[in-house]
């Protein structure tokens, strides 16, 4: 390939495996799209992950569980040759429920009140937000809309699966969309193929936002090992000012708070910041690395679905329930829009640096998008 490959900046390793890995991964999605050839549907075992109903797909490099609520990513792990490695994703301290069973009388006091609760509740590892990422209006929380929107907080609908693939909708009644979503695990890769369709059923054409929410945590999150990266450019802190960041990683590594790549050493802490990713690239990706497990997570996209990215730092900062200042969690979150908020906010700053900071969905269209997560181990040192 002509493109420069896929690897973090600066870590100070080897890179011969990512290399070699991260131009696998990218020359399957740029032939195949992320299609891949699929075995017979069949029924197989649901089984409980984190005490809540889950999903399970293996292979024999990578296993991955999936949560009925919401269809959450909530475990992905690698196969090694000593045993598994732990999973990256961020699994919340707090005791998980499904989130339909939300109730604010008998769960305010412990997730709180506020549009948040209800995902909160069963928030873990990567989420999708669908049809805006972010808070909704005052009139839409009232009407029963939930932060990030409904599709995080609805069960997850399972149409078939096998042990290396699944495939399951989600109908946003709210949103008048259905989602669905095909999982697939290939022998011999350590790679989760991802394919979601966005269904209108409604005859009018509607803005939206489509943000892939992921979030990694303890133990792989350790202030001290960890390393995150991406194919990102210039970033701002957001607000009413928008205030510039300089471009990706914005810091040199050892400035701490201003290091981009780094997580916050000082507690009580946060980082909420909003980047473009590169306009020279068609894919672009995001990483993280933990040195101490020689682990390595990443994502692959593409741009044109895809071109903006969100970090979001949580450091034992935030004090009401139920982060009770006991969370430590970092967001590289990517998706088609830069906004958060739904359609009103959309329209207050439709474009950023030449690009689009919402999406539009056709009356009665449909939309699909893919992106892959892969895993390796990286060299000692």
């Amino acid at each position: 390939m002509a493109r420069d490959v896929l690897m973090p900046h600066n870590v100070g390793m080897q890179t011969s495996t990512p290399y070699r890995v991260c131009s696998l991964v990218l020359t399957c999605l740029l032939l195949s799209t992320c299609q891949t050839q699929r075995e017979p549907p069949q029924e197989a075992v649901t089984y409980r992950f984190e005490n809540r109903d889950a999903w399970k797909l293996e292979n024999d490099r990578l296993r991955v569980s999936v949560l009925h609520g919401g269809g959450h990513i909530a475990e992905i792990v690698l196969k090694t040759a000593s045993g598994d490695s732990v999973n990256p994703l961020w699994v919340p301290p707090w005791p998980s429920i499904d989130p339909w069973t939300f109730d604010v009388d008998k769960h305010g006091s412990i997730y709180g009140t506020n549009s948040e609760s209800t995902l909160l509740s069963g928030i873990m590892g990567h989420n999708l937000c669908f049809d805006f990422w972010g808070a909704p209006s005052e009139t839409e929380f009232q009407a029963g809309m939930s932060y990030h929107g409904e599709v995080s907080i609805l069960k997850a609908e399972k149409v078939s699966q096998t042990e290396s693939y699944l495939t399951h909708r989600l109908n946003l009644t709210q949103s008048a969309t259905a989602i669905t979503r095909t999982m697939t695990l290939v022998p011999g890769q350590a790679v989760l193929y991802v394919e979601e369709t966005a269904e209108s059923r409604i005859s009018r054409d509607k803005p939206f936002g489509w943000v892939q929410h992921a979030t990694f945590g303890p133990p792989f999150v350790n202030p001290e090992t960890v390393y995150f990266d991406a194919s990102a450019t210039q970033g701002d802190l957001g607000g009413e000012d928008y205030k510039s960041l300089g471009t990706w990683p914005v810091g040199s590594l050892g400035e701490g708070q201003k290091d981009y790549r780094r997580f916050s050493r000082e507690a009580p802490s946060d980082k909420m910041a909003y980047f473009l990713m590169d306009t020279e690239r068609d894919h672009e990706f995001i990483t993280a690395i933990n040195t101490e497990y020689r682990l390595l997570i990443g994502y692959l996209f593409w741009r044109a679905e895809y071109p903006w990215m969100m970090v979001w730092e949580e450091n034992r900062k935030l004090m009401a329930p139920p982060w009770n200042g006991e969370t430590m969690t970092r967001g590289m979150e990517f998706g088609n829009t830069r906004i958060p908020g739904s359609a009103k906010e959309y329209f207050k700053k439709p474009e950023m640096y030449g690009t689009p900071t919402f999406g539009w969905l056709d009356a009665k269209g449909k939309l699909t998008t893919r992106y892959l997560a892969f895993m390796t181990e990286i060299p000692e040192g």
